[in-house]
């Protein structure tokens, strides 16, 4: 195991809330296999924490609906960041007052948020659709990011739902055992990978003019490929760019 990428997973997953501990010091906390070396802050430790547990708990079974809840049941930490029932799917009609939740979005013309209110009662077979239609996909990393912004647009659990798609999309991948995540972007491209994501949830609500395919285009044109990927990338260009360079000297 590579703690210097794990690290960097962590990080980048754990800013979805604030995680504030940097690369160097979760590598550190990784190496120790202490908590000491984080930000003195309880949850970035429950974070840190629970997301090894999860990584741990689904990381070499199949890939299944079931290991999406499976994710979610390893945030127990005591942090107001993680949900009251991990792993239980939301039911506003059982729990009105904890599974009753919404997203704030962007001011509205009077001044007020807009919000986005996800199904009230989820079940398996809502998560049994998305699987579905990343088993049909081609499976790239584009079709990984559409499983991420479906099942977090879904909100199935009461909390920590982006936390569980993005643990849910590198376990599809295989990249919880191999190392090379799907991550977020970083710096400015970070904001508008949010930003866009926000959008795809406010389909049909005021100040998004946007169809859901236009949104889900949208997002995905901010979200980034594996390292593995861009870096054969950048190697065709490159490639493409010396062939385009010696055939102009050949003419």
């Amino acid at each position: 195991m590579d703690n210097k990428k794990l690290a960097k997973f962590i990080a980048a997953l754990g800013k979805f809330n604030d995680y504030g501990s940097t690369v160097e010091q979760t590598k550190k906390a990784l190496d120790a296999g202490s908590t000491a070396p984080l930000r003195g802050d309880n949850d970035d430790r429950v974070i840190f924490e629970d997301t090894i547990k999860a990584i741990n708990a689904v990381k070499q079974t199949e890939f299944s609906w079931e290991t999406i809840i499976a994710i979610n049941s390893e945030f127990t930490g005591d942090s107001g960041e993680q949900p009251y029932h991990a792993g239980r799917l939301r039911d506003s009609v059982l729990d009105p007052i904890r599974d009753h939740i919404y997203v704030p979005l962007w001011p509205s013309a009077a001044g007020e948020d807009v919000k986005y209110y996800p199904p009230a009662q989820i079940d398996e077979l809502d998560l049994m659709e998305i699987v579905t239609t990343w088993d049909k996909s081609p499976k790239t990393d584009k079709d990984a990011w559409r499983m991420f912004a479906s099942l977090a647009k879904l909100q199935p659990f009461q909390d920590g739902n982006k936390r569980t798609a993005l643990l849910t999309i590198n376990h599809a991948i295989g990249a919880l055992e191999s190392q090379d995540y799907l991550m977020p972007p970083t710096g400015r491209q970070y904001n508008q990978f949010m930003d866009n994501l926000l959008g795809f949830y406010g389909v049909g609500l005021e100040g998004d003019n946007l169809t859901e395919k236009e949104a889900l285009e949208e997002f995905l044109k901010v979200a980034p490929a594996r390292q593995s990927i861009q870096a054969k990338q950048l190697k065709k260009s490159r490639l493409r760019e010396n062939s385009q360079k010696k055939n102009g000297m050949s003419r």
